[in-house]
């Protein structure tokens, strides 16, 4: 049994290794919850079975841990090094689940890694003009349309994944209702770690409940080798020019999540704001992490803030804890036993943890959108934006007579980002009054 931990190791302090170890298990968790989805939804999204559902979780954590290595311990101008953690992002979901239903793994590889690579040339050099055009209001509306555009596959994952012989039975609600209630209960009558991750155990809880039913398959967690390394593109790798712009196009709008979270941690560790160097090495770092795993089938990486709330529970914000977190982690994805594991999470359990995510999502959108100056011109630009969004991922076949990029980058997030950042420099800004004073 540990100790309790002293609090108080700053940004470039190194704990006592046996506390470290300690505080980089207390990370993993909330990391693995944040990450482990990602492959889950998009290989249910896709009918992809177990076996290879696993090897896309192995891939991605093992991904994550380097990735999150390189963004806190850092090497020569890559990496911000600032305890922030890489893993893949949710805004890949849905378009992911488009693109290789509709294409194919190979093809979202194939996306992924033009897509990085693009990001990666454009925002290393044009970082400051970009993010001076993405606009607060924006951000505000690019992360409420992302929660938006994901409820409907948080919705399908509740009824037990499209494709279930028991696709939108009562036991599916009912499970996935559970793991709702539970999540919310843990939240507001417990503390400390157990609240933090609530919604992970939540999930254990419920996997027993479907796993007294009966129902639960250990045949691939059985027969799942111990020790592996993730090989890369075991799907192949396949390039199409309508893919590679919406995924190019969502790599760009990711990165200012990471800006986000790299000045939350330097406030939090040392109340200040992230310096050029700190930004440009986080997003070197990022970018070579998403070029890097997109050879293994994977969404390119993005920052994870989750783990910032446990520095400010903690007081620990070295960023050597994260580094460990990221050894962990990255010895998770060499053993498939233990991302098999992930597979026997039902699909309506992890709808509605998912559900509960992406609720929170839209409404983190909302509240950024609520503490920024909004006139009548971003009013007009947000509600457009939404509207175009939302409108044609409602509406799909309005756009069959179109190529599938122009589909894509029309509905949900990339419709939404679109417009707003094409309304907003189109429609002049307000000019403010100024007071006269009568003579």
């Amino acid at each position: 049994m540990f100790k309790k931990i002293p609090q108080g190791y700053g940004l470039n302090e190194c704990p006592p290794l046996r506390e470290a170890i300690a505080l980089g298990f207390t990370h993993l968790p909330v990391l693995l919850l944040n990450t482990v989805p990602i492959p889950l939804l998009i290989g249910g999204g896709i009918g992809l079975p177990a076996s290879e559902i696993t090897i896309l979780i192995a891939a991605c954590l093992f991904v994550a841990g380097i990735a999150s290595i390189l963004q806190s311990i850092g090497a020569g101008p890559v990496g911000a090094r600032l305890p922030v953690f890489l893993g893949n992002s949710f805004v890949f979901v849905a378009p992911g689940i488009a693109i290789a239903a509709q294409h194919g793994l190979d093809t979202f590889t194939g996306a992924c890694l033009v897509g990085s690579a693009v990001c990666l040339i454009v925002w290393g050099g044009l970082y400051k003009q970009i993010a001076k055009l993405v606009k607060p209001y924006i951000s505000g509306t690019i992360v409420a349309i992302l929660g938006i555009s994901l409820c409907g596959v948080a919705i399908g994952y509740c009824a037990g994944g499209t494709g279930s012989a028991d696709y939108g039975s009562l036991s599916n609600y009912l499970l996935a209702g559970g793991s709702i209630l539970l999540t919310l209960f843990l939240q507001r009558f417990t503390k400390g770690l157990l609240q933090k991750c609530a919604a992970l155990v939540s999930m254990v809880v419920m996997t027993a409940v479907y796993g007294f039913m009966g129902k639960l398959d250990f045949s691939e967690m059985i027969q799942s080798a111990w020790l592996r390394v993730p090989q890369p593109l075991h799907f192949g790798i396949r390039f199409e020019l309508g893919t590679i712009v919406t995924v190019s196009f969502l790599c760009l709008v990711a990165l200012l999540e990471l800006l986000g979270d790299q000045t939350t941690a330097a406030n939090l560790a040392e109340n200040r704001l992230p310096t050029g160097k700190e930004q440009h090495g986080g997003i070197l770092a990022q970018g070579i992490s998403s070029v890097f795993g997109s050879l293994f089938n994977l969404c390119p990486t993005i920052s994870i803030s989750a783990n910032l709330g446990l520095c400010g529970l903690t007081g620990v914000t070295s960023r050597f804890v994260i580094a460990i977190t990221g050894v962990l982690v990255m010895l998770c994805g060499i053993c498939p036993k233990i991302c098999a594991v992930f597979t026997l999470v039902p699909n309506a359990v992890l709808g509605g943890v998912a559900l509960m995510t992406f609720g929170v999502i839209i409404l983190s959108g909302i509240n950024i959108l609520k503490n920024c100056e909004m006139g009548n011109r971003e009013t007009t630009i947000v509600g457009i934006s939404l509207a175009v969004g939302i409108g044609f991922s409602a509406v799909a076949d309005s756009l069959a007579a179109f190529p599938f990029w122009v589909t894509s980058m029309l509905s949900g997030l990339p419709g939404t980002a679109i417009t707003a950042i094409l309304l907003s420099v189109l429609i002049p800004a307000e000019k403010k009054a100024k007071d006269t004073v009568s003579e």
